[in-house]
This record gives C-alpha cells, structure tokens and sequence, in this order.
C-alpha cells in the first residue's frame, strides 16, 4: 500500500499534485498547507507548525483538527510521518519537496532511508523530486528499467565493503569491492530495456537523476 508525504512545494515532479490527487498522501508540516490548497484532504497531518503563518495554522485547525506536535523534539517531522505511514500500515512511501532547502534537513532524509527497521521489514522509501529519485538497495538482486526521464544512476556505498555486480549498464561490474567514500559508481547509465544489480554484500542509494533542463 502506497503513501506520497508531501514536506513542501520545492522541485516538485511536474504536475504531481494533480496527477496522484487520489491517491494517499501525508501533509508534512507546510505540506499540509499545500495540500488542502490543492483540494488534497490529507489521511495524517504531523508537524509543529512552525512553516506556516499563525493565519494558516488557524485555518488548517479549523479544516483538518491539526494537533502541532511540540517545535522541541527527538525527530524530525518527516521521521514523524514516515514512522506514522508504517504505523498505519503502508510499505511504499514516496517522500516529495524534501530537497533543494538546507542540506542538514537532507542528510536528515537520507538517514530516514537507512533506518534499519524499515530495511528489516522491507519498507520501499523513494524520495523524488524534478531531476532525482533515490531509495536504498539492500542485500539482494535488483532489476531497473531503462529511463529517458532518468538517463543517469549512481551508486553510493552507505555500508564497509559493499560488493556490487552490474549488468546491462554502459560500466558493468563483477564483484567489486567497494569502500565507504567511493565514488567509482557514480554517473552510470543503463543500457538494456532492463539491468541488472546484484548486491553480493551491503547496502547502496541507489540514485537515478537527469541534468537541470
């Protein structure tokens, strides 16, 4: 079951809002705010609050019965909605309006992705934007399909010593070794109408991006 978690209006995939309007979606904070704006009634609202004027916390109080969670906490608001979207019992999470904004918010994101109980429990968190979508890969074989919108891919080890086979891509590889810190696979392209990636040992993110049009 599918959730889309809605942080803000930043580099938004193009006409998102109207094209999944009737699918699930979580307000995130001002997300919310945008959501109702867009005739979108959220399934959860979470947040403190603290992006919207005390005009639109009135408002979204009065149309959705928002209870601010405290502006001092141990998580972030994002955490919150994700924790709060497995709680309720999705396992395909699709987070937008998380990039482009302060980058301590996005290595926050990032370390979303790597919470070791959603790996468990098999938890798909995308994040998307308009050039990028990033999810993590774990231990396992991997199929992706060739993308125009998504031309390049990269690769980035977030374990020691990720073993990592590639095929159908312009650079295979066969068991490679590598390191926290690498950056040996990043920037490559698929090939084939369907690659293959096969993680012998660790975990990855797993990158798809196009450049700035």
């Amino acid at each position: 079951m599918r959730i889309n978690l809605l942080c803000s209006d930043r580099h938004l995939p193009p006409q998102v809002l109207s094209t999944q309007k009737h699918e699930h979606w979580g307000g995130i904070d001002r997300g919310t705010l945008i959501l109702v704006n867009h005739a979108i009634t959220p399934t959860f609202s979470i947040g403190d609050f603290d992006s919207v004027s005390e005009e639109e916390r009135q408002q979204l109080k009065h149309q959705l019965n928002i209870k601010p969670v405290k502006a001092e906490k141990d998580d972030t608001d994002l955490a919150l909605g994700v924790e709060e979207a497995v709680h309720r019992g999705f396992t395909q999470i699709h987070i937008y309006g998380a990039t482009g904004g302060r980058l301590d918010h996005f290595m926050g994101v990032m370390q979303i992705l790597q919470k070791p109980k959603y790996i468990e429990r098999n938890i798909s968190i995308i994040v998307e934007d308009d050039q990028n979508e990033i999810k993590l890969l774990k231990q396992g074989t991997h199929k992706i399909q060739k993308s125009l919108h998504f031309p390049y891919v990269s690769f980035i080890p977030v374990t020691e010593n990720v073993v990592l086979s590639l095929k159908g891509f312009k650079y295979n590889l066969n068991k490679q070794l590598l390191e926290k810190g690498s950056t040996l696979t990043l920037s490559n392209e698929v090939k084939e109408a369907v690659a293959e990636i096969i993680l012998h040992d660790g975990q990855v993110l797993q990158m798809r991006s196009k450049d700035a049009s």
